[in-house]
């Protein structure tokens, strides 16, 4: 069992969210933009370092953090990193993740680099969320502590 993810305290405005991608990320990331009422802008969406510096300066944003690349200039200014799995470990669920490691054009997301990020930015408040449940419950919290 694991132990409940933390809530929130205030809500943040700078959130990056590493977690595989797909449909139940995709959903992940809009429901958290829409609760804190920041935009979406997803990592894939921007087009370079340029871009992504832009997005940085900026008082309010969810993104993604998949390009390592883009992490030192989204860490410096984000407020919570969230490590979310959003597939339920269920036999489905293995059998959905062992054929995209099979498959040669879909890259699996190592996540490990969560677990440095405590060692490069000591004050970043680090939200990990293992699985559907505690997403789902740490989301709802937003509404039920800031609505």
């Amino acid at each position: 069992m694991h132990a409940p993810a933390p809530f929130p305290r205030r809500l943040p405005q700078r959130v990056v969210v590493a977690g595989a991608p797909g449909e139940q990320l995709t959903a992940f990331l809009r429901r958290l933009a829409a609760l804190l009422d920041v935009p979406l802008a997803p990592l894939a969406d921007l087009s370079g370092p340029t871009e992504v510096a832009r997005l940085a300066a900026f008082d309010g944003w969810v993104t993604t953090g998949e390009e390592e690349w883009a992490r030192p200039v989204l860490l410096e200014r984000a407020e919570v990193l969230v490590r979310v799995e959003l597939e339920a470990p269920t036999l489905a669920g293995r059998v959905r993740r062992t054929l995209r490691r099979i498959r040669s054009d879909v890259r699996e997301p190592d996540l490990d680099w969560v677990d440095d990020v405590a060692v490069q930015r000591p004050g970043l408040e680090v939200v990990r969320l293992p699985d559907p449940h505690s997403a789902d419950s740490w989301l709802r919290s937003f509404d039920e502590e800031f609505l």
